[in-house]
């Protein structure tokens, strides 16, 4: 499966958001080696100041795949960051997961995911996609959504037609 994302990902993900028209944030990365450990987002305020908003810390496994994307906003309060959410990719044969879990503060810890999405190369230019969201009870999940995507042929198997 082709779809994977790693560190090259992120830090192209990083110089598009830069390089945007959205004059309303401002964008801090933080690239080491090529990698993108973190970027911090500032907004405009109501008196055209660049105030802090959110960051986001990547984690990277030891194939350079993405593993954990974690979301940080900015307490005004207190002066500090503080944890969000957090995406964890886990990475198949056939594909990968996505899972979405929310920091539970009380517990100092992320609870269960809330929502998990999977992909799933089932052919050639076939992938299979399907979301997954937490019952109210937090004992199940139960199905949001389920599509098949299919990526277009490359030109060269269509030109030997």
């Amino acid at each position: 499966m082709e779809a994977i994302i790693t560190a090259a990902t992120v830090l192209t993900m990083y110089f598009n958001a830069v390089n945007s028209d959205n004059a309303n944030y401002m964008y801090n990365g933080e690239v080491e080696d090529g990698v993108i450990n973190k970027i911090e987002v500032y907004a405009e305020n109501d008196h055209h100041q660049m105030t802090q908003k959110m960051e986001y810390r990547y984690v990277y496994d030891e194939q350079g795949r993405l593993q954990d994307k974690e979301m940080m906003t900015w307490d005004e309060a207190t002066k500090q960051w503080t944890k969000s959410s957090r995406l964890t990719y886990k990475y198949y044969k056939n594909g990968y997961n996505v899972e979405m879990s929310y920091w539970n503060a009380e517990k100092q810890q992320y609870d269960l995911p809330t929502e998990v999405t999977l992909y799933r190369s089932t052919a050639p230019n076939l992938t299979t996609v399907k979301t997954y969201k937490m019952n109210k009870t937090q004992d199940n999940m139960f199905l949001t959504s389920s599509m098949v995507v299919m990526e277009p042929l490359d030109s060269r198997l269509i030109a030997q037609k």
